[in-house]
């Protein structure tokens, strides 16, 4: 079943959201690398235990991880710190893939009033494409 690259997008912001609902009440809780790949459905593992992926980082950046993993769509999360607005505030970063189109969404991690993380609502990131790959073979190299 093919589905469109908005559907994918959606997937893979539900798959980090599982996993936050998960660690709802994990005060410490921070989202490991994470790799979402699309093939007859949408797989999700570490990315530390991707070793195609992080080879693929290193190398030729995040455009080659389609190839390199033969899959149509991939993205990556990751659990950082960002500026936005003037401030550093804890947010995961979405990095979606395909070999013609690339998207980045960052949805903040809010605190309730006991201290316990909720992602905030998505929204387009205006990170420098360069500076997301560079942190990305860090990332990869690490």
């Amino acid at each position: 079943m093919a589905t469109t690259f908005e559907d994918f997008v959606a997937a893979a912001r539900e798959a980090i959201e599982a996993r936050a609902r998960e660690h709802a009440d994990d005060r410490w809780w921070i989202l490991e690398p994470l790799l979402l790949v699309e093939r007859a459905g949408l797989r999700a593992r570490a990315l530390a235990d991707a070793p195609a992926a992080r080879r693929a980082l290193r190398t030729a950046g995040p455009a080659a991880l389609p190839e390199a993993l033969g899959a149509r769509r991939v993205a990556i999360a990751l659990h950082v710190d960002l500026a936005l607005g003037g401030d550093i505030v804890p947010a995961v970063v979405l990095i979606v893939v395909t070999p013609l189109l690339r998207a980045v969404q960052v949805a903040r991690v809010e605190r309730t009033d006991l201290g316990t993380p909720r992602l905030g609502a998505w929204e387009p990131g205006d990170l420098d494409e360069e500076d997301v790959a560079v942190a990305l073979r860090r990332l990869a190299a690490g």
